[in-house]
């Protein structure tokens, strides 16, 4: 079955050295420089590394556009441990 690659620069960073490959299924991935850094799958996020400061940065950029209801320590404190739902890293509304 083929599965539709959409490769775009993030918006507003046209000169930023990363990639987002979004593909026909929801599937999302970021690729700064030539490192894949996160990956989102079927409601759930991984993030391999925080790396140098300006994948960070590019991690920042990804997040604002993506998922912006998160942030790089919520990236930051899931390397290493797998596919997270990302449900689980968004803050809840505790003021009603």
């Amino acid at each position: 079955m083929y599965n539709r690659v959409v490769v775009k620069k993030l918006r507003g960073h046209d000169h930023a050295n990363c990639y987002v490959y979004s593909y026909g299924n929801g599937n999302i991935d970021l690729i700064s420089y030539k490192t894949g850094v996160i990956s989102v799958r079927d409601g759930k996020i991984k993030c391999s590394g925080t790396y140098s400061q300006t994948t960070r940065r590019h991690i920042g950029y990804f997040l604002q556009e993506y998922f912006p209801r998160l942030n790089y320590y919520n990236m930051k404190d899931i390397v290493g441990c797998g596919y997270v739902s990302i449900a689980s890293l968004i803050p809840t509304d505790c003021s009603e």
